[in-house]
């Protein structure tokens, strides 16, 4: 049990969005943030995952959405709010 003039720990977040699929149902994406580690990065129940440091996540967040841009409008499914969860 921490002492009380301790912070407690801040938890582990998770991003989750489920991406449409042609021969499936979908597809999910999950980003992992734990504080003071690299993110985390899955597609597809963790077949292809990734570590990230912030910056480098930073600047696959910038070249991917310029990419993604560049192919038309962005589908409808996509314009929802992602809320974090701890599990």
């Amino acid at each position: 049990m921490p002492y009380a003039d301790q912070p407690a720990e801040e938890p582990r977040r998770f991003y989750r969005l489920r991406a449409p699929h042609v021969d499936k149902a979908s597809v999910p994406v999950t980003v992992r943030v734990t504080p003071d580690a690299d993110l985390y990065v899955a597609v597809g129940a963790g077949r292809r995952r990734m570590y990230l440091t912030p910056n480098e996540a930073w600047a696959l967040w910038r070249c991917l959405s310029e990419a993604v841009a560049s192919t038309g409008e962005p589908p409808e499914w996509i314009r929802v709010h992602v809320t974090p969860t701890h599990r």
